[in-house]
């Protein structure tokens, strides 16, 4: 319920109609990849195009040297479903393992059937988790599945997943409806090799949220229609009589973060805040301050946000403000630095998604992957001093 908010929040930059600009001779890439060549499914029913609107991190680097992108690809083999046995649907959520350097196919791996909880989330020594619906597994960074749970979760929304920034910490959320309170979300800190609550909090329902290491920063669903306000949750303060507001309402960074129209945040690293989302803002926080607003009112900007593992750059899509959400004709994806507190890559994104629309930046920033439905790009950024 509220994710699905979130992806309508986040369509208008991934519908298009409309030929834009091709590709600049400064930005041509170094990899490219056609991904139906390697089975690659595009949107058949209405029930696909929900599943790859759902999909998280369908672009990941692992490390270095091992990219990972996910997407749905056609059952050769369908049948009756087992609870153990191999997926029976006619789609099912796949992965595919690439030597950026060399483009190389490392492994390929089916999960099981196409669902609405699917993502491949990366840790930072290189192993990674898989959600596949009710189903996760924890693989090494050498695709060994370590371990494979079935999550026991009553009522019918899988709960999500998210790794902080850095790849250290795993929280889970969870949604569910108490008859007095309305919806809650429970907050989880596992442990990332046995899955294994650690500790947990209890919340109102949340719209959407962002994870450092430390801190869980979201708003609520039944604030959807108001000016945002973020809530945090730290693990490391257990005093029960603190406010969950992350800013006072009277300071000048939540007044500004109001009056933005903004609709959601997404932590840049672990100390570093970005607050953006259908709006002209891609304000940057820290300590409580703002400390850069990349403003641009003839821009909307995309409420995702993919940092690098390090924390020092992150990359982000915006489309012109001009255009009808439903009908973007011109998009591009821009990599800022933190350090140099500039943009160091931008790009006319060409040809425009229909469907899917997912980048990341490799761990230490130096590569960027853009997925556009079938194809596949990467491209090489100026190095880190």
């Amino acid at each position: 319920m509220k994710r699905l908010r979130r992806t309508l929040l986040l369509s208008w930059a991934i519908l298009s109609l409309g030929s834009p600009p091709l590709f600049s001779d400064d930005h041509v890439p170094i990899l490219f990849i056609d991904l139906s060549t390697l089975g690659y499914l595009p949107p058949v029913a209405e029930r696909d195009v929900r599943y790859y609107h759902l999909l998280n991190h369908a672009v990941t680097f692992l490390d270095d040297r091992t990219l990972a992108v996910s997407y749905f690809k056609k059952n050769e083999h369908p049948g009756l479903y087992r609870r153990d046995g191999p997926p029976g649907s006619a789609v099912v959520f796949h992965s595919v393992f690439l030597d950026p350097a060399t483009a190389r196919v490392r492994d390929q791996r089916t999960w099981g059937n196409g669902a609405n909880g699917t993502g491949l989330l990366p840790f930072q020594d290189g192993s990674f988790l898989v959600q596949d619906g009710w189903w996760v597994h924890l693989c090494s960074k050498q695709f060994e599945e370590l371990l494979k749970k079935k999550l026991d979760i009553p009522g019918d929304i899988p709960p999500r997943f998210s790794v902080s920034t850095s790849g250290r910490v795993l929280y889970r959320f969870e949604e569910a409806h108490d008859a007095k309170r309305g919806w809650l979300t429970r907050i989880d800190v596992l442990d990332p090799t046995t899955l294994v609550s650690k500790e947990f909090k209890v919340t109102p329902g949340h719209r959407d949220e962002t994870v450092s290491d430390t801190q869980v920063v979201y708003s609520l669903a039944a604030d959807a229609e108001a000016p945002l306000h973020l809530f945090v949750y730290r693990t490391s303060d257990s005093a029960p009589g603190k406010s969950p507001l992350l800013f006072e309402q009277t300071s000048s960074t939540a007044k500004d973060i109001a009056s933005s129209r903004c609709n959601s945040a997404a932590f840049v690293s672990n100390s570093v805040l970005a607050v953006t989302g259908d709006c002209p803002h891609l304000m940057l926080i820290k300590a409580g301050e703002e400390i850069a607003d990349l403003y641009a009112p003839e821009y909307r900007f995309g409420g995702e946000i993919q940092p690098s593992r390090d924390g020092r750059r992150f990359a982000f899509a915006r489309a012109a403000a001009k255009d009808q959400p439903t009908h973007v004709r011109n998009m591009e994806l821009r990599v800022y630095d933190l350090v140099d507190k500039k943009i160091i890559f931008s790009l006319p994104i060409s040809p425009l998604p229909h469907h899917k629309l997912a980048f990341a930046l490799s761990p230490d920033g130096s590569l960027l992957g853009l997925q556009t439905d079938s194809f596949f790009r990467m491209w090489s950024l100026p190095s880190v001093p």
